[in-house]
């Protein structure tokens, strides 16, 4: 029992050793992985472009069966699920003794919080009004903490939806489960502009943030639990 919970102690102290670790890697960064960045950031620009007309377009395609879709997937950007299966798994994990089962659910607290600190931080400090608040997709209220209309840039839900996707999609080698996995996370992220709380650049960045470092934390798991 004692060697159990100090597993259990070594796990969680591992999730902040971890956090420095991801948020130190762009100190290693080659000029490719600089460029990359750049043309990201370009993406995200360019995509700005198309948020008014997407916003419009998805403001026709309301519907009962839309409405069924974005209100059942909806929940998985919430971090409920996000919670309940990290505490599953992880549990399980220690009640098995099991140091791999415990390590994949703490990728999913992880991704959760990896993502979700640029997220929040990016939240207030550019201050993107809302589409539903009709100012614009180029209307900002920069260094503000609220109200929850000013903080559009980036989505939370998108972020919190492909974390917890990728995650679970890299847990088993199983392309049903995986594309199941993958295609909630593209259904949350559009039920937000379905919604008209987000505009397509807040989801955009948000995909490509929480993929980022759920690929980091998928690609350490595997390259220490990989069988021999």
């Amino acid at each position: 029992m004692s060697s159990r919970w100090k597993g259990v102690r070594q796990d969680f102290g591992g999730v902040f050793t971890g956090w420095g670790q991801y948020y130190s890697t762009p100190k290693n960064w080659k000029v490719r992985q600089w460029l990359i960045f750049v043309e990201f950031i370009l993406l995200v620009f360019i995509t700005a472009y198309c948020d008014e007309p997407i916003r419009y377009y998805s403001l026709t395609m309301h519907g009962p069966l839309g409405d069924r879709i974005a209100g059942f997937v909806h929940i998985f950007g919430t971090g409920r699920p996000t919670l309940y299966l990290f505490l599953l798994i992880y549990i399980a994990g220690v009640v098995m003794n099991s140091e791999k089962t415990r390590a994949g659910g703490l990728m999913i607290l992880q991704s959760y919080l990896y993502s979700g600190l640029i997220t929040i931080s990016l939240k207030s400090l550019v201050g993107r009004w809302r589409p539903n608040q009709w100012h614009g997709h180029l209307t900002f209220t920069p260094l503000i903490t609220g109200p929850n209309a000013y903080l559009s840039f980036p989505s939370g839900d998108a972020a919190v939806a492909f974390a917890l996707g990728i995650v679970m999609a890299g847990l088993w080698k199983n392309k049903v489960w995986q594309v199941l996995w993958i295609l909630m996370a593209v259904l949350v992220s559009l039920s937000r502009i379905y919604y008209n709380a987000h505009w397509f650049s807040d989801i955009f960045f948000s995909a490509v943030n929480a993929s980022v470092a759920a690929i980091w934390l998928v690609y350490r798991y595997k390259a220490k639990y990989a069988p021999a």
